[in-house]
């Protein structure tokens, strides 16, 4: 897919590679090598390939990171495109969230002038233990060349996870000088251990100067071992006049490599499920966590966490305020912490050596409003 998203999370490039090692623990970084056929609307469709990396890094209440592509098609013409994201996010109380996010892009076909934009966005999210909602809207600056122009975004969107599956849907409304239209998109994404995709599904209408009609695309990731990894990706998406985005059909295949992670135990791979038969049954393999909750006095509860061969447990979640928490260890491979948690449902993850937030074994994972995966623990 010859495009950057703009929802990629995005950063501060030189924290990263200085070698902060709290910074590094929690940072990831991508590249992209594949090729596809792409026909853009009012040109002959052409075959091209492309190199992209990312780099970002998440917290529980923020996002930064930076994305690149640079395409060559078959006629030897180029695009270089780039992006920069920042997303803050603040609790305001028990369900609601803020949230403060901008964006600055760039977009160059060869020699022609290139397009641009900086934006800054606002959201009020409401979130539920399986469901949330957000209202929000965005406003900036546009470029092509030295033609400037202030485009304005409103939008309102839900989620829900269903069986495994999160599903969204959202509605927003885009306009500047010269265009104005709605768009209408219901999303869904899907993973187990083995395979993740991503759909989605719109259509836009009401437009002036925008374009309009049906549209949709499709994803799949596939590990191949360790940190490497086959995207396919298909379909068709519409034009976006405020990023210089031309509509197209496109078909891409591409190999990511990570090319740094934290420090923790590869995700699972059907190379990898070979050896699993090797690992002792009723117990995690290094690297991975465990966990139980027992009920002490009141709202107290001790929290442990079964980790062998790790050196620091971090847990953090709703009745922390999503601040971490650091585990004492108890003996050899097993950690924990008595906090107090009310009765009910709460969202939990946990972290190993420093590395990045993940569900721990022994409670069900969903698919969080952000992309993510977190633990879900009921506490009676």
């Amino acid at each position: 897919m010859i495009r950057l998203c703009p929802s990629v999370a995005a950063v501060t490039t030189v924290w990263i590679l200085g070698g902060f090692s709290q910074l590094g623990a929690q940072a990831t970084g991508t590249l992209d090598v594949g090729s596809s056929w792409v026909d853009y609307e009012g040109f002959l469709g052409s075959g091209a390939m492309f190199v992209s990396p990312t780099l970002r890094y998440d917290t529980p209440n923020a996002s930064l990171g930076a994305s690149g592509s640079y395409v060559v098609f078959e006629s030897g013409r180029h695009i270089v495109q780039g992006l920069a994201a920042g997303a803050w996010r603040a609790r305001l109380n028990d369900r609601l969230r803020g949230e403060i996010s901008g964006s600055a892009g760039v977009n160059v076909y060869d020699n022609n002038p290139g397009y641009g934009h900086l934006l800054g966005r606002a959201r009020l999210h409401y979130q539920g233990t399986l469901s949330g909602a957000w209202i929000g809207g965005a406003t900036g600056q546009s470029f092509e060349g030295s033609y400037s122009k202030t485009p304005h975004e409103l939008e309102l969107g839900g989620w829900t996870v269903y069986q495994g599956t999160a599903l969204g849907a959202i509605v927003k409304q885009t306009w500047d000088v010269a265009a104005e239209y709605v768009d209408l998109v219901g999303t869904a994404r899907w993973r187990d251990e083995y395979l993740e995709l991503n759909g989605s599904l719109g259509v836009r209408g009401w437009s002036d100067g925008g374009g309009e009609g049906v549209y949709g695309e499709i994803h799949a990731q596939i590990p191949i071992w360790k940190r490497l990894s086959a995207l396919v990706s298909g379909g068709r998406y519409p034009s976006d006049p405020v990023r210089g985005v031309i509509a197209a059909n496109y078909v891409s295949v591409s190999l990511r490599v990570e090319t740094f992670n934290s420090p923790t135990t590869p995700s699972p791979t059907p190379l990898r499920a070979l050896f699993r038969e090797l690992e002792r049954p009723g117990r995690p393999a290094a690297g991975e966590a465990r966990l139980s909750i027992e009920t002490s006095l009141q709202d107290l509860h001790s929290i442990r966490v079964e980790a062998p061969n790790v050196q620091s447990v971090e847990l953090t979640a709703d009745f922390t305020d999503w601040q971490p928490i650091t585990l004492r260890r108890a003996d050899r491979d097993f950690w924990e912490v008595t906090v107090r948690v009310t009765s009910g449902v709460h969202r939990i993850n946990v972290r190993l050596n420093g590395g990045p937030w993940i569900v721990p074994k022994g409670i069900r994972a969903e698919e969080d409003e952000f992309g993510g995966s977190v633990g879900v623990l009921v506490v009676r």
